[in-house]
């Protein structure tokens, strides 16, 4: 789960209207076609791959985040991987997957062509496949492999760090709230000193 980020690479932040929360104005942007299972809009749904989401439940923020922005969208093969260990992440998100915070949806297509290719694990490859399927607004992950592939495609990604400013810019976490989140997440998340800097400087961070 190494996160690998280029100098001057622009990681898209979390903007706009959260995903998930819909209104007159979300129908009227959005392509006005609800996916069926769930009330996010085609142009507002964000995937996820097992490890943004995992560091977001060990550094327990989880449950603000997907508050604030809304339902987020898995394969089966992440929520899997979410979910096996014996650990109070994987209960802290099994109960997001029970209270339908996090939506579990299935692919249609193989991730044959995608595995063939790239070094993707099961779940990113799904979650890559996931993402062009439902034509999903953004990818969240902090995995090098899957980071690799969106730079590549030129596909928004966000990571944990990423989330955590992004929280912090909207008022929703104080300063040293951003900061310790930070300070955590780099402990858990392997990044480099140039990556975790940024995003320091961002949040202003001692």
């Amino acid at each position: 789960m190494r996160a690998i980020f280029g100098a001057g690479v622009l990681v898209l932040l979390l903007a706009g209207t959260a995903a998930g929360v819909s209104g007159a104005s979300t129908k009227e942007n959005c392509r006005k076609k609800a996916y069926v299972t769930t009330d996010v809009y085609i142009c507002n749904m964000i995937v996820s791959d097992a490890s943004t989401l995992i560091l977001l439940a060990r550094v327990s923020i989880l449950r603000r985040f997907l508050s604030a922005f809304g339902k987020i969208i898995v394969p089966e093969e992440v929520a899997k991987e979410m979910t096996v260990a014996h650990s109070l992440d994987a209960r802290m998100l099994e109960r997001e997957i029970q209270e339908k915070s996090i939506i579990v949806e299935k692919i249609r297509s193989s991730t044959d062509e995608v595995t063939g290719q790239f070094r993707l694990d099961k779940g990113e490859a799904e979650a890559y496949v996931l993402y062009n399927e439902l034509h999903a607004r953004v990818i969240l992950t902090d995995d090098g492999e899957l980071i690799k592939l969106c730079k590549l495609f030129e596909i928004p990604f966000v990571n944990a760090l990423a989330i955590v400013v992004r929280m912090f810019d909207r008022g929703w976490l104080t300063r040293d709230e951003t900061c310790e989140y930070l300070r955590k997440l780099n402990d858990y998340g392997r990044y480099s000193g140039k990556v975790y800097n940024v995003f320091k400087k961002e949040a202003k961070c001692p």
